[in-house]
């Protein structure tokens, strides 16, 4: 797949520019030089070279310096995946792979949470829950490794979970996305260059069965930064691709425009409210989907209560001081969290 996308690109001479910098946004998104070291090229997408480009696929400095994981604490944490070049450029809708790693209830064991990262839910349901949690999980499953130092689902207990939610838009698309991210079918490893892991493993050819080998890799992030930076992406109504994987990195961080515009006592007073608008927000359309589906004329009345009871509850929320104050901070600073996208 990265083979065919970066030869594509070079078919494309000068179909997407900006006036961004190639460095402000490996800066923005912690995406490291190539090995060549020559990154810039003004004409080129994203102001990048193509070895530059290649970056925003796969790290490929990370892929060839990686070792083994000697400890299986070492990839415990929360990892945000480094494929992020498609959606730059507009060539698909927005969305990112997140990776939770905890330790298994056995020794030994590792447990795997895959989501998908989609600020805006599908018609056929949604991505948030009315607690302003994100929803959006494409997979679970309990690992070990075998004799070969491969990672494979464990034999005793829980196997692979997959989400039933409709993670896309388009039913054709979401498809392609869950094949993409079936990296627990087979075996895999896993390698770390912090604070980088690499993924390597097979998929399935959909039509033949075969297994094609692949790459990916993932940047640490501290917990609940993901969750938080796509949350205000929703509430603040922002472009995801322009601004989830930069406001992740700097919720992570602690540090960067949006910290500078929330102050950094400001993080928890932001990550309350948007849970909270979020959860409301939630709670209305339930509500709104509900009234439309019955003829029930007391139900109905009993909808319109609770509709209008959940609409009062987010004005007093919104209109708080502190939520007014917070929300002027971002709404007057949202254009400079992160670079501008063609």
């Amino acid at each position: 797949m990265k083979r065919l996308f970066l030869a594509g690109l070079l078919l494309w001479p000068g179909g997407v520019r900006a006036d961004v910098t190639c460095a402000e946004m490996q800066t923005a998104l912690r995406v490291p030089p190539p090995s060549s070291g020559v990154s810039e090229e003004p004409g080129g997408p994203l102001g990048c070279s193509r070895d530059a480009l290649k970056m925003f696929v796969l790290n490929e400095t990370a892929l060839a310096e990686a070792g083994p994981v000697t400890d299986l604490s070492e990839l415990h944490g929360v990892w945000l995946g480094d494929l992020v070049l498609p959606y730059l450029l507009g060539v698909t809708v927005p969305g990112q792979e997140v990776l939770e790693i905890a330790p298994g209830r056995e020794a030994g064991t590792l447990t795997v949470t895959q989501y998908w990262m989609k600020a805006v839910s599908p018609p056929s349901g949604p991505l948030w829950s009315e607690e302003g949690d994100y929803l959006g999980v494409a997979a679970r499953a309990v690992l070990e490794q075998d004799s070969d130092g491969a990672f494979v689902v464990a034999r005793q207990g829980e196997k692979i979970r997959y989400g039933s939610v409709q993670l896309e838009f388009e039913r054709s698309y979401d498809l392609v996305v869950k094949m993409q991210l079936n990296h627990f079918e087979l075996p895999f490893t896993l390698r770390l260059a912090e604070p980088v892991l690499v993924l390597e493993g097979a998929l399935r050819d959909p039509v033949t069965r075969d297994p094609q080998n692949y790459a990916r890799t993932y940047t640490r992030i501290a917990p609940g930064a993901a969750d938080l930076a796509l949350g205000t992406i929703l509430a603040f109504s922002l472009s995801q691709s322009r601004n989830f994987d930069c406001l992740s990195h700097q919720i992570s961080d602690g540090a960067g425009p949006l910290i500078d515009a929330v102050g950094a006592d400001g993080i928890e007073g932001l990550r309350d409210l948007v849970r909270r608008m979020i959860a409301n927000g939630m709670r209305r359309e339930r509500l709104a989907e509900a009234l439309g589906d019955t003829d029930d004329d007391a139900e109905r009345d009993r909808l319109r209560q609770e509709l209008r009871d959940a609409m009062e509850s987010y004005l007093a929320i919104s209109s708080a001081p502190e939520a007014r104050a917070l929300t002027t901070r971002v709404a007057d600073n949202a254009n400079l969290f992160c670079p501008e996208l063609p």
